[in-house]
């Protein structure tokens, strides 16, 4: 419990009531204590008033540095932020990289053929099974059925996702490409695609 010096007019406590009062370890404290942020007045034993106020202190500095922005890195940040996303402007533009809105609606597209594929299989094939009276046969129709639906989800086309997007690039010949990736990398390029010597 914390002890009143009469003499002096403080009141100290053992490392294990501060760490207590604190809500800290008892490592800590003495971390703290090593910083100067806790008054000793001897071994083990704090001036509780001051180290109050010393904490105090040694916290609003801690907060006052974490909103203050490094503006080498903040920009750095920043930088790298735009060459990213440039760099997935650049993909999406050529085809490589596609928006999500763009895969949901070709594959909405592909799943709704491929639905009115299967269910046309009894309609069209029923016909064909008319007569036959033997399985093996009529397995062999039911199958050739299910290949052709499932043919339609075989036809992958890249170009397919390029088709419907709105962030085309139409890339003329690979000397533009080029420049482009050059800007990219921070090689000067001029107008007509060349590097700037």
């Amino acid at each position: 419990m914390a002890r009143k010096d009469s003499e002096k007019n403080t009141y100290t406590v053992s490392t294990a009531e501060i760490s207590e009062i604190f809500g800290i370890s008892t490592r800590r404290v003495q971390q703290l204590a090593k910083d100067g942020v806790f008054v000793r007045v001897g071994h083990g034993q704090f001036d509780l008033p001051a180290s109050v106020n010393s904490f105090i202190e040694y916290r609003l500095d801690d907060t006052k540095d974490e909103g203050v922005l490094d503006k080498t890195t903040e920009e750095a940040k920043w930088t790298r932020a735009r060459r990213e996303k440039t760099e997935l402007e650049l993909q999406i533009m050529r085809g490589d990289l596609h928006r999500s809105e763009d895969v949901r609606r070709v594959m909405n597209d592909l799943m709704g053929a491929f639905r009115a594929r299967i269910l046309s299989i009894p309609s069209k094939f029923a016909p064909q099974l008319v007569g036959l009276t033997e399985i093996p046969p009529i397995k062999e129709v039911l199958k050739q059925g299910v290949y052709e639906a499932l043919e339609e989800l075989s036809d992958y086309d890249p170009m397919v996702f390029y088709d419907i997007s709105k962030d085309k690039m139409l890339l003329e010949d690979a000397d533009e490409v080029t420049s482009i990736d050059d800007e990219l990398n921070g090689e000067p390029v001029r107008h007509d695609g060349k590097p700037k010597k």
